[in-house]
């Protein structure tokens, strides 16, 4: 089965903005389960996450570390080239954890219980994975899928976004699904007033699952594509500041002043500063007020390894 974003969103509940925030930094997702079939239908959803992604997968797009790291490097020297997400499947995890050694931007499935290609995982096999992840890129994102029904996420360190834009995203989705849901019901009940059928047919006829779910992924898509582009626009203003202050201009954006020339106004600067890090490779952290952005050197040297 595929999930759907509002699917996503039902199931996860008070998670989902975590979840969502942690895929827009690159934090590295493990999904685990005892049905293979299942976490990778889990895996392979979360890259509708970022619409705005190219999505690669393990051993069908490449097939080592340096066919990866060419799609990276490439990213650092053109901003116009699309960023990678990349979903490595339960079948080929063993040969992920040969071959590749940074999992930034990646979801991986984790089958427990499985035997796969010789190696038994087992929670201990889990944990030892998940701490050579996490000795990386300091960070790692967990997906427990108790049951198709049943999904849990949260990080290993606490996360440094205050999540206000992802929870506004979701308040925007519920909002303006039930709008159009509402929109389109009153206008179908107008058109069956003449209608003599029974109760149950119009009950069909009013059934708008597939409707809902495609209204919410329009919405998030939409979202998504604004808060990326707003962030590429202040790259645009971020780096000519920067450019200004080489050569000795003292020149110093306020939040306020950024946000308004970008067309934004939703979560705040830190939040804006990560996702420019994590798109971009780019720290403007020094060119902007505010108070939030404490530690995010140190945020960019564990995102790219260096």
């Amino acid at each position: 089965m595929t999930y759907s974003i509002l699917k996503m969103i039902e199931l996860m509940g008070d998670d989902f903005p975590l979840l969502l925030s942690s895929i827009l930094t690159r934090i590295p997702i493990v999904v685990i389960g005892q049905d293979v079939e299942l976490i990778d239908d889990v895996s392979d959803s979360l890259t509708s996450l970022c619409p705005h992604r190219h999505r690669m997968v393990f051993w069908r797009d490449f097939t080592s570390e340096n066919e990866i790291a060419s799609v990276w490097e490439e990213e650092k020297h053109d901003y116009e080239v699309s960023r990678t997400i990349v979903c490595s499947l339960a079948s080929n995890l063993r040969l992920a954890l040969e071959r590749i050694k940074t999992f930034n931007g990646w979801i991986l499935s984790m089958p427990v219980g499985s035997k796969v290609l010789g190696t038994t995982i087992n929670e201990h096999e889990i944990r030892k994975i998940i701490e050579r992840i996490r000795s990386d890129s300091k960070n790692c994102g967990i997906l427990r899928v108790h049951s198709p029904s049943a999904l849990s996420f949260g990080t290993l360190e606490p996360t440094t976004s205050t999540l206000a834009l992802e929870k506004g995203i979701v308040d925007k989705i519920l909002t303006r699904k039930r709008q159009s849901l509402e929109r389109i019901k009153r206008l179908l009940r107008k058109s069956l007033r003449d209608v003599d059928g029974s109760a149950d047919l119009v009950s069909t006829i009013l059934t708008l699952d597939d409707e809902s779910d495609k209204i919410t992924q329009d919405v998030f898509d939409e979202e998504i594509s604004s808060y990326v582009h707003a962030a590429r626009r202040a790259v645009t203003i971020l780096s000519r500041i920067r450019l200004a202050r080489e050569f000795g201009a003292p020149t110093t954006l306020t939040e306020r002043n950024l946000f308004e020339a970008v067309g934004w106004d939703s979560g705040n600067l830190g939040d804006l500063i990560q996702l420019i890090l994590s798109e971009w490779h780019e720290d403007f952290s020094d060119c902007v007020k505010a108070g939030a952005l404490s530690g995010l050197g140190a945020w960019v040297d564990s995102m790219w390894g260096t």
